[in-house]
């Protein structure tokens, strides 16, 4: 039982071994107030980037994170739209 265990285990601890995950200390925008104030959406997309480079798994990541990072996305989108 302990050989069928032993490279479960090994996964398990090196899955943890990532680069450590950006923090996620902001409060949630909504995409009006990135079209409001445009020089705020590549902040947010570069930090949406950290995150999806930080190995965390999709499930790790806060809340607020992907709240801003959809935000930012469709607000870039109704930007360069006109609309």
């Amino acid at each position: 039982m302990t050989l069928r265990l032993g490279p479960f285990a090994l996964v398990v601890l090196l899955a943890g071994c990532g680069t450590s995950a950006p923090p996620a200390d902001m409060p949630a925008r909504t995409w009006r107030y990135y079209a409001a104030h445009p020089a705020e959406i590549e902040t947010m997309q570069q930090i949406c980037r950290e995150w999806a480079g930080s190995g965390a798994a999709a499930g790790a990541e806060p809340a607020v994170i992907t709240t801003n990072c959809r935000a930012a996305a469709f607000a870039r989108s109704q930007l360069q739209r006109g609309t």
